[in-house]
């Protein structure tokens, strides 16, 4: 009788099969790691600022060669300032920045008992565009007393209460819209932990662009993993260069401009930021977008009005301070240009309007109680 023997393979044991996962996850890496050195070492960077922004719109307002000297890709935002800037001259604006991106002279730490901190959230008027003037031959003229209105908020308070800490922090960008004002204080504001919040957004969300923020901006998971994906792997970027370039389509001609945030996308997303302060005890003063006059350009000064205007019943309704300076709109307009560098941006005296209006405010809504509020000649 002739005995079969069956040749039956051992079964792959629990242990062996995670080794042989992980062996595989780790020849994929590595091949990653591979690709990632030989594309750093073979092929120009790329830069995330250039793959974030993508409408003509904003790669003329952050994007271009002259415009990137203080900008830099954000995966959650598309654009930020640089850090650690040192009296960089930009646009006649000089600057400095702290390792965290904000136009500060100092860096922010954890907050310390007893400190009170005032969040400064905005566009490019609360950033101090052109305060002070600088020009680019000349790029040590300048009177460091003229300071943009959180600058002079922070002067003014601790001058005012020696010994107390007082922080002003300016989460202000050019180029900002209340879309993008709503998601950094929505990511940032438990961080911050202010104490106090302005909150002050306008020209860029009215500002027509070929597609709305909501669809340029997008601020959901994906969308930012993948941002920052790119923002971390040049390999990557590089891939999502040439799929752009191979899939881009020009848009079709006669394709109306829309607005960055329309009108009620606009309210929402300042009401927004006003409910995240409020959820949190955090008081709030809301401050109108400035803009000159209704002559330069009609269109433009029309659409500020009808922003302005609906802000202002907005924050009436719910009982929200709203801080509106007579001599920065169109209303006061041509007695009002001593306070403008141009159609859109207070100058230094203009801020300092700002500051003395705002410090006005506080001290009349008690927002500050347990300081002692200056009142600043402007």
């Amino acid at each position: 009788m002739e005995t079969i023997q069956k040749n039956e393979s051992a079964p792959i044991t629990v242990k062996r099969r995670i080794v042989y996962v992980l062996i595989s996850y780790l020849c994929f890496l590595l091949l990653l790691v591979v690709l990632e050195i030989g594309v750093r070492l073979t092929l120009p960077h790329v830069s995330s600022l250039d793959l974030f922004v993508n409408t003509p719109q904003q790669k003329a307002q952050v994007g271009n060669s002259k415009q990137s000297v203080i900008f830099e890709g954000d995966p959650l935002l598309l654009w930020r300032l640089k850090p650690n800037l040192h009296h960089v001259v930009w646009d006649f604006t000089v600057l400095s920045t702290n390792s965290q991106h904000l136009r500060m002279d100092h860096e922010l730490t954890a907050k310390q008992p007893g400190t009170i901190r005032i969040v400064c959230l905005g566009d490019s008027v609360t950033f101090g565009y052109r305060v002070p003037v600088v020009w680019p031959d000349k790029p040590t003229e300048y009177d460091p007393e003229y300071l943009p209105y959180p600058m002079l908020l922070e002067k003014q308070l601790r001058a005012a209460n020696p010994g107390r800490n007082i922080e002003v922090i300016p989460l202000a960008v050019p180029g900002y819209t209340s879309h993008q004002g709503l998601a950094w204080l929505r990511r940032d504001i438990d961080q911050l932990q202010p104490d106090f919040l302005t909150v002050s957004f306008g020209w860029n969300d009215a500002s027509f662009s070929d597609a709305p923020d909501r669809e340029t901006i997008r601020t959901n998971w994906y969308a930012v993993g993948v941002r920052r994906l790119i923002e971390y792997s040049q390999a990557f970027a590089h891939a999502t260069s040439w799929l752009r370039r191979r899939t881009s389509v020009k848009p079709p001609a006669g394709v109306r401009s829309t607005a960055r945030v329309s009108q009620p996308e606009y309210l929402d997303n300042m009401l927004g930021m006003v409910h995240l302060a409020r959820e949190r005890k955090v008081p709030v003063i809301v401050i109108a977008a400035p803009y000159r006059d209704r002559v330069t350009n009609t269109t433009e000064a029309q659409l500020m009005l009808h922003y302005r205007a609906a802000l202002r019943a907005a924050m009436e309704k719910e009982q929200v301070p709203f801080l509106e300076i007579r001599e920065l709109t169109e209303e006061a307009y041509p007695a009002n240009e001593g306070w403008f560098g141009e159609l859109i941006h207070p100058n230094h005296m203009g801020h300092r309007l700002i500051a003395s209006e705002l410090l006005r405010l506080i001290a009349s809504n008690r927002v500050l109680a347990d300081l002692n509020i200056p009142a600043l000649t402007p």
